[in-house]
């Protein structure tokens, strides 16, 4: 099988392993299988040299993110839930006052006062919404938008309860980003903006307007809704930070939130999260019940690291020994040892680590079930799993939108978003590994996303930053989408970076992450600088091999080339034109002037997964399906027998996606699901 060309991009550097040979799991279509696989072929996203892409990469706009959680309107730190993908995954809820049917039910209750903010008003559960209206709390049903319907994961049908533009029934706004009638694509993507010109949501450069009722910084979260308003004056200020340490808020307008400010510098909490676990003397340092190697932070640091097949545990010197990731006594292997026998049953409110694990009191999992341990609503800077959901801190889908987790972005729950070139700068100390590229990434990693309404050129580098970094893109989906780009050094002095000749409209996640856990020297974390050059369209280079200006046409199959030399005699005396279609594939020429023809090009050959298929209208594997995914297409009107063009993942031909039984679009385009209102695959 001959080598394929790089269809889209040429990113300068290690990418995604090729897939080589696997076996296909087998999804029933119309009473038959969709087929075997053999050795695949480059994706989509295909790179020359070293490097592998993804297939798919044209998805999902602005909707991958439009819903995710938060805290409403200050309300504590409580969520409806997070949206990944286009589908909305409930937050931790918990029972009381709930939203009843598509609309909010019940009528709002004044509870006492005053308050300053919405923070002051905060009744632990999550499915309430909690005012502050002329310093007296009010508290109903949630329904923080109040478009009249509450949030999916209290019962309601809301699919961003932090945007009133956002509800099901509503009309599609092609130009704000947001998936407003909640059928799971946004702008572009939604069949209500077919022939829309200029779709797509341009964020004002004045970032958020927190008093306007306008999602001006296309995140689809409106006004106080979004964390970037929190600690202004337009959503309320309180006196003092005083008492409200933990809350994840600048309550006071001052700039600073929580332990930062000033005014918690007494506090307790605050005095223990300014410390840092020491991993070798037998103490919860940093006051999350926690000791030594059971600490996350000591992730990778000696004594708490161990090269494997290691020894057999020794059970009082604190090390690791026969890497099993238990250290002396909280390790099976010790449960005999002289040195172990003064541990006993865990006692859950006694602040000790009774059963020697190096996990005190409700941080202990034999603690679960105890009055003492029993779950409240998530604090989310406080290191403690408060819900009891396994998920701590920023980790957790209930603080996705708490600005405490904005800034720091350490996750998918809390992507930045990057609304043009620049340069853009943080911090990833502390940050915990949660996610990792096929070129490194053991270190905590900031989290990006932007979003693409024109074919661009773009260019990414973290030159600048103060740690040895990779730099790793995904399409589509933050945790699941499909990896299109990895590197490590290319940005020379440790920077890495990356280059995308072209990448098609649809989100696109960018992982600035430490490329290590040094035993000695710890996490490759500190100070970054990510740049940022987008070049939208971009012109056609007619002997790349690539689709530079993002119409799917390459080199002399683009209308732009065919005026010059070679294309304009390419094809027996004519200018070249696509390889699309049955006819083209199976006519023994050239059209394309790619130097390959038919079955062998691969605009005949386009599926990753179904390789022994050919767009040759023909059913080669079996299975009942014709040619399955291998004709590549601009649009439906280059597929044949009733196929429409994938047009928002891979660019070929298919029958409609929910008429297969099973879920085809895993094997369209990674990371993807079927879309009933678009018919198609969708990030």
């Amino acid at each position: 099988m001959p080598t394929h060309r790089s269809r889209l991009s040429s990113a300068r550097s290690v990418g995604t392993p090729s897939h080589g040979c696997r076996a296909l799991l087998f999804v029933p279509v119309l009473a038959f299988a969709l087929g075997s696989a053999a050795c695949s072929r480059s994706p989509l996203f295909g790179q020359e040299g070293t490097f592998t892409g993804g297939s798919g990469g044209i998805g999902g706009g602005i909707g991958g993110i439009g819903g995710t959680a938060g805290t409403g309107a200050g309300g504590g730190t409580t969520t409806s839930g997070t949206t990944t993908s286009g589908t909305t995954t409930s937050g931790t809820t918990t029972s009381g006052t709930t939203t009843s049917g598509t609309t909010t039910s019940g009528t709002t209750t004044t509870t006492g006062g005053p308050c300053n903010t919405p923070q002051d008003c905060d009744d632990g559960d999550p499915c309430t919404t909690d005012k502050c209206v002329g310093g007296i709390c009010q508290i109903g049903p949630r329904d923080d938008d109040g478009d009249g319907f509450g949030p999916l994961a209290c019962g309601g049908t809301d699919c961003n309860d932090f945007n009133p533009s956002v509800h099901p029934g509503a009309m599609e706004n092609c130009k704000d980003g947001a998936d407003n009638n909640c059928n799971g694509v946004a702008d572009c993507f939604d069949p209500a903006c077919v022939n829309v010109p200029d779709c797509g949501c341009v964020p004002s450069p004045g970032g958020e307007i927190c008093n306007d009722g306008k999602d001006n910084d296309c995140d689809t979260i409106v006004d106080c809704f979004d964390a970037s308003c929190s600690g202004t004056p337009a959503c309320g200020c309180s006196n003092a930070e005083t008492g409200k340490c933990t809350n994840g808020f600048d309550d006071d307008c001052d700039g600073q939130i929580d332990c930062k400010d000033s005014d918690c510098f007494a506090d307790m909490s605050c005095q223990c999260q300014n410390k840092t676990e020491t991993c070798d003397d037998t103490l919860d340092n940093d006051c999350d019940l926690l000791i030594d190697c059971a600490d996350p932070e000591c992730q990778g640091i000696f004594p708490c690291v161990c090269q494997p097949p290691g020894s057999p545990e020794v059970c009082n010197d604190g090390t690791d020994n026969d890497c099993d990731k238990l250290v002396d006594c909280a390790d099976p292997d010790c449960i005999v040892s002289p040195a172990c026998q003064m541990c006993t049953t865990e006692i859950c409110n006694d602040n000790k680590d009774n059963n020697c694990d190096g996990k005190i009191d409700c941080a202990d999992p034999t603690c679960a079930f105890s009055p003492d341990c029993m779950p409240v609503a998530e604090v989310c800077n406080n290191q403690l799993d408060d819900d009891k959901d396994g998920k701590i801190d920023c980790a957790d889908p209930d603080c996705a939108n708490n600005p405490f987790c904005v800034v720091q972005q350490a996750n998918c729950l809390s992507p930045k978003l990057i609304p043009g070139p620049g340069t853009y700068t943080g911090d990833t100390t502390g940050h915990v590994s949660e996610t990792k590229g096929s070129c490194g990434g053991d270190a905590g990693e900031a989290v990006f996303y932007f979003v693409l309404t024109d074919p661009s050129k773009v260019i990414l580098d973290s030159i600048g930053t103060s740690f040895d970094s990779t730099l790793y893109v995904r399409t589509g989906a933050c945790n699941s989408g499909q990896e299109i780009g990895c590197d490590d050094d290319s940005g020379g002095s440790w920077a890495s970076k990356i280059t995308f000749n072209i990448l098609y409209p649809g989100t696109y996640y960018v992982f600035l992450d430490g490329y290590t856990i040094d035993p000695q020297g710890g996490a490759n974390e500190g100070p970054y600088t990510l740049n940022v050059q987008i070049i939208p369209n971009p012109p056609e280079e007619c002997q790349d091999g690539i689709d530079n200006d993002g119409d799917i046409y390459v080199d002399c199959a683009d209308s732009d080339c065919w005026a010059t030399a070679p294309c304009s005699t390419c094809n027996q005396g004519s200018h070249g034109v696509p390889e699309f279609g049955v006819g083209a594939c199976t006519d023994g020429v050239d059209n394309d002037c790619d130097g390959t023809n038919d079955c062998q090009d691969d605009d005949c050959s386009a599926s990753d997964y179904y390789i022994t298929e050919c767009c040759d209208g023909a059913d080669q594997n079996g299975n009942g399906i014709v040619d399955d995914f291998n004709c590549r297409c601009k649009s439906d009107a280059d597929c044949e027998g009733g196929q429409i063009c994938y047009t928002h993942t891979a660019h070929v031909c298919g029958i409609p996606c929910q008429f297969f039984f099973g879920d085809v679009c895993p094997f369209v385009a990674s990371g993807s699901f079927c879309n009933d209102n678009t018919q198609q695959c969708e990030f």
